[in-house]
């Protein structure tokens, strides 16, 4: 019976416990709301992303088969343009493809190393 009146002397303070929790809440709603505006900012179509896989699969392509020249390969929806500029001091090759998908162009830069056969 003893430990039951020393609970009741405990005071509660509701007030500062709901304002810690609202607190709480609402720095979450804020860190999800800005979440989804960045998501729905990016607004990116499939087209790009597939641009984006093909670029890594010609980067493979020109590296096996040490294709160091320009081209323009044409896909279902969107155009992808390589420009090889070769560097034989360094012996590296840098192969930028430009994207162009609708109406908006994105350029992706790659690196690779040049060898002369």
């Amino acid at each position: 019976m003893q430990l039951l009146k020393n609970f009741k002397t405990l005071k509660a303070s509701s007030v500062m416990e709901s304002i810690i929790a609202i607190s709480i809440i609402s720095v979450c709603a804020l860190v999800a709301f800005l979440i989804y505006l960045n998501v729905i900012k990016q607004n990116k179509s499939i087209n790009y992303f597939n641009a984006k896989h093909s670029v890594n699969l010609l980067t493979k392509e020109s590296i096996l088969e040490n294709d160091y020249e320009d081209d323009t390969y044409t896909f279902d929806g969107y155009t992808i343009d390589k420009v090889v500029t070769v560097n034989k001091i360094d012996h590296t090759a840098l192969l930028m493809f430009t994207i162009k998908s609708g109406n908006s162009i994105d350029v992706v830069n790659k690196l690779i190393s040049y060898n002369e056969d």
